[in-house]
Protein backbone atom coordinates (compact mmCIF):
# COMPACT_ATOMS: atom_id res chain seq x y z
CA UNK A 1 0.00 0.00 0.00
CA UNK A 2 1.38 3.25 -0.75
CA UNK A 3 -1.19 6.06 -0.13
CA UNK A 4 -0.62 9.73 1.02
CA UNK A 5 -3.41 12.31 1.88
CA UNK A 6 -2.07 15.66 2.60
CA UNK A 7 -2.38 19.62 2.35
CA UNK A 8 -0.10 21.79 0.58
CA UNK A 9 0.89 25.81 -0.46
CA UNK A 10 1.12 25.97 -4.38
CA UNK A 11 4.14 27.40 -4.98
CA UNK A 12 4.82 27.95 -8.55
CA UNK A 13 2.65 27.79 -11.69
CA UNK A 14 2.54 23.92 -13.15
CA UNK A 15 4.63 23.41 -15.77
CA UNK A 16 4.80 20.86 -19.02
CA UNK A 17 6.67 18.07 -18.86
CA UNK A 18 6.61 15.76 -21.82
CA UNK A 19 6.93 11.80 -21.30
CA UNK A 20 7.15 11.28 -25.16
CA UNK A 21 6.03 13.33 -28.16
CA UNK A 22 2.63 13.36 -27.95
CA UNK A 23 1.54 13.05 -24.02
CA UNK A 24 3.08 14.93 -21.12
CA UNK A 25 2.11 15.41 -17.03
CA UNK A 26 1.98 18.83 -15.41
CA UNK A 27 4.41 19.19 -12.44
CA UNK A 28 5.05 21.99 -9.76
CA UNK A 29 6.76 22.46 -6.13
CA UNK A 30 4.24 22.43 -3.21
CA UNK A 31 4.64 22.92 0.35
CA UNK A 32 3.34 21.18 3.30
CA UNK A 33 2.53 23.73 6.00
CA UNK A 34 4.75 22.63 9.22
CA UNK A 35 3.91 20.69 11.70
CA UNK A 36 4.35 22.10 14.93
CA UNK A 37 7.79 23.75 15.59
CA UNK A 38 9.47 22.44 12.11
CA UNK A 39 9.74 23.46 8.98
CA UNK A 40 7.61 22.82 5.81
CA UNK A 41 7.77 20.47 3.73
CA UNK A 42 8.76 20.43 -0.02
CA UNK A 43 7.46 18.35 -2.35
CA UNK A 44 7.32 17.85 -6.57
CA UNK A 45 3.57 17.14 -7.14
CA UNK A 46 3.07 15.50 -10.86
CA UNK A 47 -0.72 15.35 -12.42
CA UNK A 48 -1.74 13.41 -14.66
CA UNK A 49 -4.84 12.70 -17.38
CA UNK A 50 -7.43 14.50 -17.87
CA UNK A 51 -6.54 15.98 -14.33
CA UNK A 52 -4.13 18.30 -15.83
CA UNK A 53 -6.84 20.42 -17.19
CA UNK A 54 -7.79 21.46 -13.89
CA UNK A 55 -4.64 21.77 -12.06
CA UNK A 56 -3.23 23.91 -14.80
CA UNK A 57 -5.44 26.77 -13.80
CA UNK A 58 -4.49 27.58 -10.21
CA UNK A 59 -2.17 30.10 -9.47
CA UNK A 60 1.23 30.35 -7.17
CA UNK A 61 -0.33 30.29 -3.71
CA UNK A 62 -3.32 28.33 -4.21
CA UNK A 63 -3.87 25.75 -1.40
CA UNK A 64 -4.65 22.49 -2.21
CA UNK A 65 -5.99 18.96 -1.35
CA UNK A 66 -4.29 16.54 -2.77
CA UNK A 67 -5.80 13.03 -2.21
CA UNK A 68 -4.87 9.47 -2.30
CA UNK A 69 -1.59 10.25 -4.50
CA UNK A 70 1.61 7.83 -4.70
CA UNK A 71 4.47 9.17 -2.95
CA UNK A 72 7.53 8.56 -4.21
CA UNK A 73 11.59 8.76 -2.73
CA UNK A 74 14.14 9.64 -5.61
CA UNK A 75 17.41 8.48 -4.06
CA UNK A 76 20.04 10.64 -5.90
CA UNK A 77 18.39 13.88 -5.30
CA UNK A 78 17.13 13.09 -1.89
CA UNK A 79 13.62 14.71 -2.97
CA UNK A 80 10.45 13.92 -2.13
CA UNK A 81 7.32 13.80 -4.81
CA UNK A 82 3.80 12.91 -4.60
CA UNK A 83 2.01 11.05 -8.21
CA UNK A 84 -1.36 11.25 -9.51
CA UNK A 85 -4.83 10.89 -7.11
CA UNK A 86 -7.31 13.89 -6.71
CA UNK A 87 -6.29 17.54 -6.27
CA UNK A 88 -8.38 20.20 -5.99
CA UNK A 89 -8.09 23.83 -3.96
CA UNK A 90 -9.50 24.30 -0.80
CA UNK A 91 -10.07 27.56 1.23
CA UNK A 92 -7.76 28.99 4.50
CA UNK A 93 -10.22 27.42 6.93
CA UNK A 94 -9.63 23.90 5.49
CA UNK A 95 -8.73 21.75 8.83
CA UNK A 96 -5.26 20.77 7.52
CA UNK A 97 -4.39 17.09 6.54
CA UNK A 98 -0.90 15.26 6.05
CA UNK A 99 -1.89 11.52 6.03
CA UNK A 100 0.95 9.07 4.76
CA UNK A 101 0.26 5.03 4.86
CA UNK A 102 3.07 2.92 3.47
CA UNK A 103 3.56 -1.12 3.31
CA UNK A 104 6.74 -2.89 2.65
CA UNK A 105 9.92 -4.58 4.18
CA UNK A 106 12.20 -3.10 6.77
CA UNK A 107 15.65 -2.99 5.45
CA UNK A 108 17.52 -3.25 8.82
CA UNK A 109 17.78 -4.51 12.20
CA UNK A 110 17.86 -2.63 15.23
CA UNK A 111 21.11 -1.66 16.38
CA UNK A 112 19.88 -0.89 19.99
CA UNK A 113 23.98 0.30 20.46
CA UNK A 114 24.03 2.65 17.69
CA UNK A 115 22.53 6.00 18.83
CA UNK A 116 21.19 6.96 15.39
CA UNK A 117 19.28 4.21 15.20
CA UNK A 118 17.68 3.73 19.08
CA UNK A 119 18.08 6.26 21.94
CA UNK A 120 16.63 7.39 24.90
CA UNK A 121 16.60 11.12 25.94
CA UNK A 122 17.30 12.43 29.40
CA UNK A 123 13.87 14.16 29.44
CA UNK A 124 12.30 10.38 29.13
CA UNK A 125 12.24 10.17 25.56
CA UNK A 126 12.18 7.07 23.24
CA UNK A 127 13.18 7.49 19.72
CA UNK A 128 13.85 4.36 16.99
CA UNK A 129 14.35 4.99 13.49
CA UNK A 130 13.96 2.28 10.81
CA UNK A 131 14.43 2.00 6.97
CA UNK A 132 10.91 0.61 4.89
CA UNK A 133 11.14 -0.66 1.37
CA UNK A 134 8.29 -0.07 -0.52
CA UNK A 135 7.24 -1.93 -4.15
CA UNK A 136 6.78 0.22 -6.95
CA UNK A 137 6.44 -2.31 -9.66
CA UNK A 138 8.38 -3.50 -12.19
CA UNK A 139 11.10 -5.08 -9.49
CA UNK A 140 11.95 -1.56 -8.04
CA UNK A 141 11.05 -0.35 -4.65
CA UNK A 142 11.69 3.25 -3.09
CA UNK A 143 12.96 3.72 0.73
CA UNK A 144 11.58 5.75 3.04
CA UNK A 145 13.09 6.38 6.41
CA UNK A 146 10.39 6.93 9.70
CA UNK A 147 10.88 7.11 13.18
CA UNK A 148 8.72 7.29 16.23
CA UNK A 149 9.21 9.42 19.16
CA UNK A 150 7.53 8.63 22.98
CA UNK A 151 7.63 9.12 26.13
CA UNK A 152 8.71 6.05 28.21
CA UNK A 153 5.50 6.18 30.04
CA UNK A 154 3.04 5.74 26.91
CA UNK A 155 0.62 3.17 26.88
CA UNK A 156 1.16 2.78 23.29
CA UNK A 157 4.72 3.15 22.51
CA UNK A 158 5.76 2.85 18.84
CA UNK A 159 9.51 3.56 19.40
CA UNK A 160 9.54 0.52 21.94
CA UNK A 161 7.47 -1.79 19.37
CA UNK A 162 9.68 -1.17 16.28
CA UNK A 163 12.98 -1.66 18.40
CA UNK A 164 11.66 -4.83 19.43
CA UNK A 165 9.58 -6.20 16.54
CA UNK A 166 11.36 -5.02 13.48
CA UNK A 167 14.49 -6.53 11.48
CA UNK A 168 15.28 -7.08 7.91
CA UNK A 169 12.78 -8.46 5.97
CA UNK A 170 9.67 -8.20 7.82
CA UNK A 171 6.58 -7.00 6.69
CA UNK A 172 5.24 -4.04 7.87
CA UNK A 173 2.25 -0.53 7.27
CA UNK A 174 3.08 2.23 8.76
CA UNK A 175 0.58 5.16 9.13
CA UNK A 176 2.07 8.48 9.71
CA UNK A 177 2.50 12.11 8.38
CA UNK A 178 5.97 14.04 7.09
CA UNK A 179 7.77 15.91 8.58
CA UNK A 180 10.94 17.96 8.21
CA UNK A 181 13.80 19.66 10.41
CA UNK A 182 15.82 22.55 9.16
CA UNK A 183 19.08 23.67 10.83
CA UNK A 184 22.09 25.85 9.79
CA UNK A 185 25.20 24.10 9.22
CA UNK A 186 27.83 25.58 11.46
CA UNK A 187 30.75 24.83 9.17
CA UNK A 188 29.40 25.92 5.84
CA UNK A 189 26.49 28.38 7.14
CA UNK A 190 24.41 26.24 4.62
CA UNK A 191 20.56 25.70 4.92
CA UNK A 192 20.19 21.73 5.61
CA UNK A 193 16.77 20.29 6.09
CA UNK A 194 15.85 16.37 6.75
CA UNK A 195 12.56 15.05 5.95
CA UNK A 196 11.34 11.63 7.53
CA UNK A 197 7.66 10.13 8.20
CA UNK A 198 6.48 10.21 11.66
CA UNK A 199 4.51 7.03 12.55
CA UNK A 200 1.61 7.36 14.83
CA UNK A 201 0.55 3.91 14.13
CA UNK A 202 1.90 0.53 13.19
CA UNK A 203 0.30 -2.63 12.07
CA UNK A 204 3.30 -5.49 12.38
CA UNK A 205 2.23 -9.11 10.40
CA UNK A 206 0.86 -11.76 12.36
CA UNK A 207 2.54 -15.18 13.97
CA UNK A 208 1.76 -18.24 14.94
CA UNK A 209 1.11 -18.95 18.36
CA UNK A 210 1.92 -21.92 20.08
CA UNK A 211 -1.75 -24.05 18.75
CA UNK A 212 -0.58 -22.68 15.57
CA UNK A 213 -3.48 -20.10 15.49
CA UNK A 214 -2.33 -16.96 13.54
CA UNK A 215 -2.67 -13.42 16.06
CA UNK A 216 -1.53 -10.13 15.85
CA UNK A 217 2.13 -9.17 17.11
CA UNK A 218 0.25 -5.55 17.68
CA UNK A 219 -3.00 -4.65 17.79
CA UNK A 220 -3.81 -2.17 15.94
CA UNK A 221 -5.48 1.05 16.84
CA UNK A 222 -7.96 4.10 16.17
CA UNK A 223 -5.99 6.24 13.80
CA UNK A 224 -5.68 9.88 14.25
CA UNK A 225 -5.18 13.08 11.61
CA UNK A 226 -3.48 15.53 11.88
CA UNK A 227 -6.44 17.83 11.35
CA UNK A 228 -7.03 20.93 13.86
CA UNK A 229 -10.01 22.46 14.86
CA UNK A 230 -11.37 25.20 11.85
CA UNK A 231 -10.68 28.04 14.07
CA UNK A 232 -7.20 27.39 14.51
CA UNK A 233 -6.38 26.38 10.88
CA UNK A 234 -5.77 29.75 9.64
CA UNK A 235 -2.05 29.54 11.35
CA UNK A 236 -1.23 26.05 10.55
CA UNK A 237 -1.02 26.87 7.18
CA UNK A 238 1.90 29.59 8.00
CA UNK A 239 5.01 29.42 8.76
CA UNK A 240 5.63 29.80 12.76
CA UNK A 241 8.52 31.51 11.83
CA UNK A 242 8.39 35.11 12.20
CA UNK A 243 11.68 35.64 10.01
CA UNK A 244 11.33 35.42 5.86
CA UNK A 245 11.59 31.28 5.33
CA UNK A 246 13.19 30.81 1.88
CA UNK A 247 11.04 27.39 1.28
CA UNK A 248 7.83 29.88 0.85
CA UNK A 249 9.78 31.94 -1.63
CA UNK A 250 9.56 30.98 -5.18
CA UNK A 251 12.75 31.31 -6.63
CA UNK A 252 13.14 29.71 -10.78
CA UNK A 253 11.37 26.54 -11.57
CA UNK A 254 11.41 24.95 -8.16
CA UNK A 255 12.96 20.90 -8.13
CA UNK A 256 14.71 20.08 -10.73
CA UNK A 257 13.25 17.63 -13.34
CA UNK A 258 13.88 14.49 -12.36
CA UNK A 259 14.84 11.88 -14.74
CA UNK A 260 12.59 9.44 -13.66
CA UNK A 261 15.24 6.79 -12.43
CA UNK A 262 14.33 5.72 -8.72
CA UNK A 263 16.89 3.60 -6.32
CA UNK A 264 15.60 -0.04 -5.81
CA UNK A 265 15.91 -1.71 -2.35
CA UNK A 266 18.49 -3.98 -1.74
CA UNK A 267 18.34 -7.55 -2.34
CA UNK A 268 16.33 -8.96 0.54
CA UNK A 269 15.68 -12.38 1.52
CA UNK A 270 12.20 -13.75 0.68
CA UNK A 271 10.28 -13.96 3.70
CA UNK A 272 6.42 -14.43 4.01
CA UNK A 273 4.27 -11.76 5.59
Amino acid sequence: MNFASVCAVLMEEPREVYTSETSFNLRALVNLPPVSNKAPTPLELNVYGKACEKFRTYKTGARLHIHSAKLRFDVQSRTYSLHGGIVYEVTESTPILNDVILSGRCIKDIDESDERVFRTTADGLMICNQTLSVPMGKNKADLFNFFAINSTKDRLNNAELIANYTRKGVGLTIHGKLVTDAWTDKATKERRTSTKIQVSNITLPPKASDNGAVESQVKPVASTTNNAAAENTVNLWATTNTQPDPWNQVSGGGLPDLPGQYGSAPELEELPF
